[in-house]
């Protein structure tokens, strides 16, 4: 089916082009009180149309040009089209991709584990339409938000390899598994500690991409597959959302996906570890020390701090490689969400003009973060009386001390953390919304020809 989205202002001028018989169109909107306000969508039926085509009057009376609220219109067209259809956008005079990407994205349907599935709405668009990029952050995004609301005693550390094997098995990305064995004789003390309370034995997952670039930059995703806080066991309410404890991994390969997909100038290596933490009688305990790969020591008095454990070795192994930047992004503490919220990653930087430039990236990619400070006046936070720090700074400023860990594992090397602890779960908290990779997406995309000289 055909339907036409035609972008309706009261002072519209080529009504005749669109419409058939203008008393009765006159009629038939006076009736739905509909008067071209932004965001009022309304169907007209094909009759009242010129080329006969089903039409969604679309108001927008001082729209806004916000490339972040004409994504949301886009969700809101997106949710009013129940059938399968190609779409032709008529009559809009602004930048068509953030409508295109919310229609898209709005289509999206986690139904695996349902007996009754929605049937799948295929759209589709008039060929006079660049579709192309919009398509592909939709199935990366897609693919993200599949790996995070597959329930945890699903997804394996061997499920979740498996998804990453048929995600790039067709891109130019070299992907490399590293198991238990390896981890031990390279020292991966952090990542060990994490999971040995869990009958899933851990890994590490890397994938490569352009390694002759110019540009080389690391990746790391936190890669919590289940999070129940081990022996400092979290409330069952606070379980209910730690599924999605691995979205950072997720992310860091939505993201290198997209990177290869559209042959984007730079070097881009991904490191995943993937664990789960869990009580057993094999779990690392409160008061536990643990040596992690550069050689630093951690004690560890909460066992629910645990994803910086795993992203000290990651964050240090990938030091050891000298990237020119190094990236992090992880569900890592609820103190970033009670800071900014829901909806706004925390971002950090030891570096000021790559923070800028990676928050221009964000206003392009329409995910919102926003800067905390490295402030270095907490390191004393962290201070253990017994090993070289300890892993948890206690109760305030819990975002800026969980940073400050994992800076003591970047050696030199510029870096960006990113806490996505909030907008990564949607608006239920229990649901992802593959927040994050948009946003990588576009800071590597311009990477190349904005990076600060070292």
């Amino acid at each position: 089916m055909n339907i036409d989205l035609l972008f309706f202002e009261s002072s519209f001028e080529k009504k005749e082009d669109y419409i058939k018989d203008q008393e009765v169109f006159q009629e038939y909107i006076n009736t739905h009180s509909f008067e071209g306000n932004s965001n009022e969508l309304l169907f007209m039926p094909p009759s009242m149309s010129s080329n006969n085509n089903k039409t969604l009057l679309i108001g927008c009376e001082d729209i806004s040009q916000n490339n972040k609220e004409l994504l949301e219109l886009g969700y809101s067209i997106g949710n009013k089209l129940k059938e399968n259809c190609e779409l032709n956008i008529l009559n809009f005079k602004g930048e068509t991709e953030p409508i295109i990407l919310g229609i898209l994205l709005s289509k999206y349907n986690f139904d695996k584990y349902q007996s009754d599935g929605k049937d799948v709405v295929e759209i589709s668009f008039n060929d006079s339409f660049e579709v192309e990029a919009s398509i592909n952050k939709r199935d990366s995004i897609f693919w993200v938000r599949d790996l995070i609301n597959t329930p945890a005693f699903d997804r394996s550390p061997e499920y979740f390899i498996k998804q990453v094997e048929l995600l790039t098995s067709n891109k130019d990305i070299n992907v490399e598994i590293h198991n238990k064995e390896w981890l031990e004789k390279n020292n991966f003390g952090g990542v060990l500690g994490v999971a040995q309370g869990s009958v899933r034995e851990p890994y590490f997952l890397t994938g490569q991409y352009n390694p002759d670039a110019k540009i080389q930059i690391a990746l790391i995703g936190k890669g919590v597959l289940f999070d129940s806080g081990g022996l400092s066991l979290k409330s069952p309410s606070g379980m209910e959302t730690m599924k999605t404890d691995m979205s950072g991994a997720a992310t860091a390969w939505g993201a290198i996906n997209l990177v290869a997909q559209n042959k984007i100038d730079v070097g881009l290596t991904v490191y995943t570890p993937l664990v789960e933490n869990m009580p057993s009688g094999s779990a690392i305990r409160p008061g536990d020390v643990l040596t992690t790969r550069n050689g630093k020591t951690i004690e560890v008095l909460n066992t629910d701090a645990e994803g910086r454990l795993i992203m000290a070795d990651a964050l240090a192994y990938a030091a050891e490689k000298k990237p020119n930047i190094i990236c992090d992004i992880a569900t890592l503490t609820g103190a970033a969400v009670a800071a900014l919220g829901l909806d706004v990653g925390a971002l950090f930087s030891n570096d000021v003009e790559l923070e800028s430039l990676f928050m221009k990236a964000s206003e392009k990619s329409l995910e919102s973060y926003h800067p905390l400070p490295l402030y270095s006046d907490y390191k004393k936070l962290i201070e253990s009386d017994i090993a070289d720090m300890k892993n948890t700074g206690g109760r305030y400023g819990g975002a800026i001390t969980a940073a400050l860990i994992l800076e003591e594992f970047i050696d030199e090397n510029k870096w960006i953390h990113l806490d996505i602890a909030g907008p990564a779960r949607s608006d239920n908290r229990k649901g992802a919304t593959g927040f994050g990779v948009l946003s990588l997406y576009e800071f590597y995309k311009n990477i190349s020809t904005d990076l600060p000289e070292n």
